[in-house]
């Protein structure tokens, strides 16, 4: 009996390991996938040419909510990470929307083109689920994108 508790124990052990060393998940490019802030994505390239890190750092959600009349339509920005094998971390900004212009009058777009490991990559929001509504404020928000290679 105590044998069978001594190997309960390490099996439960060894779960709540796995869940803490759990890697990013992988994904390919030109295929949507979804992620949550500080969410960690990895997508593999072509004929073992390496990889890309992605990791939402924030989403900021200020859209109108659909069961509201609103004066402005609002947007929904997404700022993530992105960084390859020899490349460092770059930050751009995406946004969804009615999207502001920054101090020197670039627009934020739901596109970005981004140069990684001297290949060039378009980075796309494609959308921030749930839309917001009166109801699901507290809802956990998840950024849809794509990465393509140009």
């Amino acid at each position: 009996m105590v044998r069978i508790k001594l190997i309960l124990l390490i099996l439960l052990g060894l779960s709540f390991q796995k869940c803490s060393d759990e890697s990013p998940e992988l994904f390919i490019l030109n295929q949507e996938f979804q992620a949550q802030e500080t969410e960690q994505i990895t997508l593999e390239l072509e004929q073992d040419q390496g990889h890309i890190n992605l990791q939402v750092f924030e989403i900021a959600e200020s859209r109108c909510p659909s069961d509201v009349v609103c004066i402005r339509f609002g947007e929904a920005m997404v700022k993530v990470g992105v960084s390859g094998v020899e490349e460092i971390l770059k930050t751009i900004d995406l946004c969804v929307g009615d999207c502001p212009q920054r101090g020197g009058g670039v627009i934020i777009e739901d596109t970005v083109a981004v140069e990684i490991d001297d290949k060039n990559y378009a980075v796309i929001l494609k959308d921030v689920i749930p839309y917001p509504t009166t109801t699901n404020q507290d809802q956990i928000k998840e950024a849809i994108l794509v990465v393509i290679s140009q």
